[in-house]
């Protein structure tokens, strides 16, 4: 039986696509949010909602107890070591149920020289792997969702504009990464084991435009950029300033190859092959449309 599970970041992208999934597959769900006025949604899907926040341990007692699996994200910022730690500290303390993590793809076992984000994410995966509590963690390359970001150029100039050079990516479907996530949950045999996630092919921004182009029955074009017209932008989109810093610093490393990989875990996993971009863009090509102007 899946049991109850513990999802945190439950209003986020990943969470609130995850809930769904766990529900249909029998699963009894508690949702941690930090704003119980944006949970009604998860109430309406029978979800528990209890209130806590991970930059607070001593809210999170009541998450914590009595669940069978936790599902742990933390989303990006300069506090995400710590409020995992609190997180796995509560887990502890609550009876040590198993955590599944999403972490991030491209990170090695011992933080360095990487980009902000996978630094955290590596420095956080030792910290769970050495906790004593039964784990999981699941590191995605970077989501076909991020190039929604590009949609606003690609309907108003036809465009993706990024300093990424010809660097290619093993990018993977958010779609993807939930179904992986929902199976973990609620099966066993995952205890102990890390999954590398990427999608089917390791494909470059010029790949990307092809299949908005394709998608969209219009040429879309990608035109590299300086990494400063690119921060620059991020800025004028209303970014914090430490992910604009983060975005940038994953750009560099991509451009200069380092995403350019692809794994079999997800095939293994689910027993079909991970979604293809082509598809992705095909799904959404409304979201790259000019508004009110649905794509051919």
């Amino acid at each position: 039986m899946p049991g109850k599970i513990l999802v945190t970041g439950a209003t986020g992208n990943v969470g609130s696509s995850l809930i769904p999934n766990l529900i249909a597959m029998g699963a009894t769900v508690r949702a941690l949010v930090r704003d119980e006025s944006k949970a009604q949604g998860l109430r309406d899907q029978g979800v528990e909602v209890v209130s806590g926040d991970l930059d607070k341990p001593e809210t999170l007692e009541a998450a914590f107890s009595g669940v069978d699996k936790v599902f742990l994200i933390t989303a990006p910022n300069p506090n995400q070591v710590t409020q995992a730690r609190n997180a796995i500290a509560a887990a502890k303390r609550a009876g040590s149920p198993h955590i599944v993590r999403l972490s991030a793809g491209a990170v090695k076992d011992m933080p360095g020289a990487l980009p902000r984000v996978s630094a955290q994410h590596a420095e956080i995966d030792v910290e769970l792997k050495a906790s004593g509590l039964p784990y999981t963690i699941l590191r995605p390359h970077n989501f076909m969702q991020n190039t929604f970001m590009a949609a606003q150029t690609v309907a108003s100039d036809g465009a993706v504009y990024l300093p990424m050079k010809e660097g290619k990516l093993g990018m993977i479907d958010l779609r993807d990464i939930v179904d992986v996530a929902a199976k973990v949950l609620t099966e066993a045999g995952h205890e102990g084991k890390t999954y590398g996630l990427t999608g089917p092919a390791s494909i470059s921004y010029h790949d990307i435009a092809a299949g908005l182009s394709k998608a969209l029955g219009k040429e879309v074009k990608y035109v590299d950029v300086p990494p400063e017209a690119a921060r620059e932008a991020m800025v004028g989109m209303g970014l914090p300033e430490w992910i604009v810093g983060a975005l940038n610093e994953y750009n560099k490393a991509f451009s200069e190859g380092s995403g350019d990989f692809t794994t079999n875990d997800f095939e293994e996993i689910t027993g079909h092959p991970a979604r293809s971009y082509e598809t992705f863009a095909r799904d959404f090509a409304q979201a790259f449309s000019p508004a009110g102007a649905p794509a051919p």
